[in-house]
């Protein structure tokens, strides 16, 4: 994909709020679009992303580069693998979705945009220790949604996305399937390194989920079915108390 922007002021987005039917326009629902575009992220200077084990495979691959790309290179890779987990998090709910760039796409293509910048959660994290790799983490999404459609682009949403809870294993379709949409997108074959990828992914399942969410909201996929009510057991019947045995001293005599 296209060299990422490091400077945070590069990407206006609006104030982050909770997904809700109405967005943030106030207008009627949009219609399901034809496509979910998903786009490049900005990283704040912040953010980083180290992976010596990525970088060491490109090195075999194409030969060395200079230290001061390795960094570009690292978070293009993050970059790529964070937006092919929202896609294909977004396939997987039955949404058409894919990778690309807002100038790539006309009133007439009617689709849903998402796009968004990657900051620090704590704006006093010390240096070094935000981003992807050993020793970083306090990585925030702050996101928005936008329809572009023959009325014109209208902001819809926006909301902010957190790494989650680390998952268990990827199952072997879904790593094919991700590893299929970064290399289309132009990012080497090679795979991050475990600390570097399962956050990237994480995140990038934890965005998915708020747009499948909207997506819900709005009527364009249906909502998962309710877990009916469990029965209440019926209580078991006691058992009459057996009549007391009569006395016998209050027997009559014969």
């Amino acid at each position: 994909m296209r060299l990422l922007a490091l400077c945070a002021g590069a990407l206006m987005l609006a104030g982050c709020a909770e997904i809700s039917l109405s967005g943030l326009s106030g207008d009627a629902p949009p219609a399901k679009p034809k496509t979910i575009l998903v786009s490049d992220f900005v990283f704040s200077p912040e953010v980083g992303a180290v992976d010596r084990g990525y970088t060491a495979k490109l090195d075999r691959k194409i030969g060395p580069y200079p230290t001061f790309e390795r960094k570009q290179r690292t978070l293009e890779r993050v970059n790529d693998e964070i937006i092919a987990s929202i896609v294909v998090a977004l396939r997987e709910a039955g949404l058409e979705a894919q990778t690309g760039a807002e100038d790539s796409l006309t009133l007439k293509d009617d689709a849903l945009l998402v796009s968004g910048k990657l900051r620090a959660a704590d704006a006093n994290a010390k240096p070094l220790t935000v981003g992807f790799g050993t020793g970083r983490g306090g990585v925030v999404a702050d996101m928005a949604l936008s329809s572009l459609a023959s009325r014109g682009k209208r902001a819809l949403i926006s909301f902010s996305a957190e790494v989650g809870r680390q998952p268990g294993a990827t199952p072997p379709a879904r790593n094919v399937a991700i590893m299929a949409v970064a290399t289309a997108a132009g990012s080497p074959a090679e795979r991050l390194s475990p600390d570097v990828e399962t956050p990237a992914r994480s995140l990038g399942r934890a965005i998915a989920e708020k747009v499948i969410a909207y997506a819900r909201d709005n009527g364009w996929i249906e909502k998962p079915a309710e877990p009916e009510p469990k029965s209440a057991k019926p209580q078991a019947k006691k058992k009459p108390a057996a009549a007391p045995k009569p006395d016998a001293a209050a027997e009559p005599k014969d």
